[in-house]
C-alpha cells in the first residue's frame, strides 16, 4: 500500500475512533452521586408550608393541554428503542375560600408548533386554562421553557394576568425566555419574584430553587389540609424512571438543551432519596402522563380546573 493511501486510512480510522468515543460519552448520562447536599428536608418543607398559620389548600387539580412523544433514548440514557408519550399540563391549587393558584401556564398553539412540530394542542383545554388563570390569585412556574410559560406571554388576557404572575428574576431573564414570548416589553410589565433557597408563596405552597435544567428551575411543594403532599419536579425528570433508577437523559441532551448536568444529577439523587424515605410524598413529573393517570385513578389529583 502506498504511503498516501496509508495516510488516508490512518486519518479515516482516527476520525472513526473519535466519533465512537464521542458517542460513547454523548449517549451516557452524567452519573448520579451516591449522596447530595442539595435541597431542604421534608421536615423543613412541612414547617415552612404551615408557618403562616392559615388554612391550607383543599384540592390539587390538573389539566392536560397537549400531547406528544419523545424517543426513549432522549428520556433515559441507555434506553435505545421505543418512545415515551408526553403530556403538556398545568396544575391548580384550590383553597376552601375559593382562591386558586395556577402552577405552570401551558403553551400556545403557534409556539408549540414552531418548536415541537408533531405535538398536539387541545384548544378547548388551553382556553379553559386561560380562563382559570384570569381567576387565579397567583401564577407560578416550575421553569421558563416555552411549553410551561408561553401561555402567559402570549395570553390574550396578559394585562389581567400580569399583576398575579409570580415568575422569578431567573425565569424572566433566562436564555430561553424570549423563545417563550418574554420580550423586553413583556418582561418590563412583570414584577420579578426574588428569594433565596425557599419561599412560602401561599399557605401550603413552597418554592425551592433548583437551577440546572434551566437557570430558573424551581421545585414546587404543595401540602393540602388533609395531609396529601406533592412535589412538582418540572423537567428535572422527564419520566418517573429518571427518579426511580436514578438516571437522567444522555449528556447529548444536556448539551443540546444547555443544562447543568452535574446539578441535575444531584437533584435526581435528592428526589430518589425523598421517594425512598417519604413514600407518601407524590413526586409529580411534568410530562409523565402514565404517572399522572395513576394519581388520577387513585383520587389523589382531580382532573380539570375550577
Amino acid at each position: 500500500m502506498k504511503k498516501p493511501v496509508r495516510r488516508v486510512w490512518k486519518v479515516l480510522l482516527g476520525v472513526l475512533a473519535v466519533g465512537v468515543l464521542f458517542l460513547a460519552i454523548a449517549l451516557t448520562a452524567v452519573p448520579v452521586p451516591e449522596r447530595t447536599d442539595f435541597g431542604p428536608s421534608i421536615s423543613e418543607l412541612r414547617a415552612l408550608a404551615t408557618s403562616a398559620g392559615e388554612p391550607l389548600p383543599t384540592e390539587f387539580r390538573r389539566i392536560a393541554v397537549g400531547a406528544g412523544v419523545m424517543p426513549a433514548l432522549a428520556v433515559v440514557a441507555g434506553r435505545l428503542f421505543g418512545t415515551y408519550p408526553l403530556v403538556y399540563q398545568a396544575h391548580q391549587v384550590v383553597y376552601g375560600d375559593g382562591r386558586t393558584v395556577i402552577l405552570d401556564a401551558g403553551c400556545d398553539a403557534r409556539t408549540l408548533e414552531a418548536h415541537l412540530p408533531g405535538s398536539h394542542l387541545d384548544a378547548g383545554s388551553y382556553s379553559r386554562l386561560q380562563e382559570a388563570m384570569r381567576r387565579a390569585d397567583a401564577i407560578a412556574l416550575t421553569h421558563e421553557h416555552f411549553d410551561h410559560s408561553s401561555g402567559i406571554a402570549h395570553s390574550p388576557y396578559f394585562d389581567e394576568l400580569a399583576p398575579r404572575v409570580m415568575m422569578t428574576e431567573e425565569q424572566l431573564h433566562g436564555r430561553e425566555a424570549e423563545m417563550a414570548g418574554f420580550t423586553g416589553d413583556v418582561v418590563g410589565r412583570l414584577k420579578p419574584l426574588r428569594y433565596e433557597r425557599m419561599h412560602l408563596l401561599r399557605p401550603g405552597l413552597v418554592l425551592i430553587k433548583a437551577p440546572g435544567h434551566t437557570p430558573g428551575t424551581q421545585l414546587l411543594y404543595v401540602r393540602l389540609a388533609d395531609g396529601r403532599e406533592f412535589l412538582l419536579v418540572g423537567d428535572i425528570a422527564w419520566h418517573q424512571d429518571n427518579i426511580w433508577l436514578p438516571r437522567m437523559h444522555p449528556r447529548l441532551v444536556n448539551w443540546l438543551v444547555r443544562e447543568d448536568g452535574e446539578a441535575m444529577a444531584h437533584q435526581l439523587r435528592y428526589l430518589h432519596e425523598l421517594r425512598k424515605t417519604t413514600p407518601e410524598l407524590e413526586l409529580v413529573v411534568a410530562h409523565d402522563e402514565t404517572q399522572m393517570a395513576g394519581l388520577l385513578q387513585r383520587g389523589l389529583v382531580q382532573d380539570g380546573l375550577r
